[in-house]
């Protein structure tokens, strides 16, 4: 009796072990699953070439800004991200004082899975095009390619390559894509003043054929591309304020033209779409003027209206959730300002929401 008794004692023992260890199991997969869902903002800090990139790092926050993951990112300029349908991160390392690279980081639940060799120096942007993840090398500014990623394989193809011809330098600034066409825009040397800039802009088929290119004129400076709903795209022109010119450039790819012009603030310089409109985030970038002003514009239509930011406010990148706008801010030595801020367009208001030093980029990712 006493060997069943105990037999009984053993058996319950095991049950409750295995028991133990199912729940476990489940709990870190409900865990994992948690993680995943509930990050609403990826940041990553990758510009700061003034600490030697010594801060990269990539940050995963809820929606009420906690953090979920933290992890550093190799010590190379790092200025694109895109997010695929796997919802795993795409990340671009591209250069640093010492070398230039030629990677694309994939990451996913925070955890780098994986590296693919692309062109030199992918940081013009990373977008879904023909069902497979394009990369912008801007191949240190003399021409640039264009590779194009399988998701699934990984397996990573050349598909574009422009020469920078007799011009001193021709560097790729931004990438954009719609259901049917890719464009590429540069910034290069022609003649004109020596502290003049120019852009063209080079378009592409689902085949990768080039349809066209066209030479923006003087005075240009293209560093950011918005898919527009109709199809088209606004090209975002940084140096509309040096002549009061147009900064605000739809362009047709079926026409080959720019089809309409106006004005937003005249420095335009990152752009995003949301729920048909377009929210643009304003700052001079340049290496000969200097402009403390700050500011985001929102495109509905025809209307315009612009929000002025705190002068010298470091804002580098923008992006929309639900009708609110979230700006990355690096605030050149004040590490605690540095971070993500949330303005509300009703009311104008604008307040840090997370901490990060060098905060660069930022990715909503839609809860819907």
């Amino acid at each position: 009796m006493r060997i069943f008794s105990r037999l009984n004692k053993l058996q319950k023992a095991i049950s409750l072990a295995a028991i133990l260890l199912i729940s476990l199991a489940v709990m870190a997969s409900c865990a994992g699953q948690v993680e995943e869902k509930t990050v609403a903002f990826w940041v990553v800090s990758g510009t700061n070439r003034g600490e030697s990139f010594s801060r990269n790092s990539l940050g995963g926050y809820d929606a009420v800004g906690e953090l979920t993951v933290k992890t550093s990112l190799p010590q190379y300029h790092v200025n694109s991200l895109a997010l695929d349908k796997q919802k795993r991160l795409w990340i671009g390392q591209a250069w640093n004082d010492t070398e230039s690279s030629d990677l694309l980081m994939l990451w996913k639940k925070g955890k780098l899975v994986d590296q693919i060799e692309v062109g030199m120096q992918p940081e013009a942007g990373i977008v879904q095009f023909a069902e497979n993840i394009v990369a912008g090398c801007t191949e240190k500014g003399m021409g640039f390619s264009l590779w194009s990623v399988n998701p699934e394989s990984l397996k990573s193809t050349q598909v574009v390559t422009v020469d920078r011809e007799q011009r001193d330098f021709l560097f790729l600034t931004t990438i954009a894509s719609s259901e049917d066409y890719l464009v590429a825009a540069a910034i290069h040397d022609a003649p004109g003043p020596p502290d003049s800039s120019h852009s063209s802009i080079w378009w592409y088929d689902r085949d990768f054929n080039l349809c066209g290119n066209l030479y923006l004129g003087q005075d240009t400076a293209v560093w950011s591309v918005v898919p527009m709903a109709d199809g088209n795209f606004l090209l975002l022109n940084n140096s509309g304020f040096i002549h009061e010119q147009p900064d605000l450039l739809v362009f047709d790819p079926q026409a080959g033209a720019i089809t309409k012009e106006f004005r937003g603030s005249g420095y335009a310089f990152r752009g995003v779409a949301a729920d048909g409109k377009y929210y643009i985030l304003n700052r001079i970038w340049s290496s000969t003027r200097i402009n403390a002003k700050r500011s985001v514009t929102i495109v509905e239509n025809d209307s315009i209206n612009t929000i002025p930011l705190p002068d010298n406010f470091g804002a580098e990148d923008i992006d929309v959730a639900d009708g609110i706008i979230y700006l990355a801010a690096w605030q050149r030595g004040d590490n605690s300002s540095d971070g993500i801020y949330r303005l509300d367009p009703a009311t104008a208001k604008l307040e840090q929401i997370i901490e990060q030093p060098d905060a660069s980029s930022i990715l909503v990712v839609s809860q819907r």
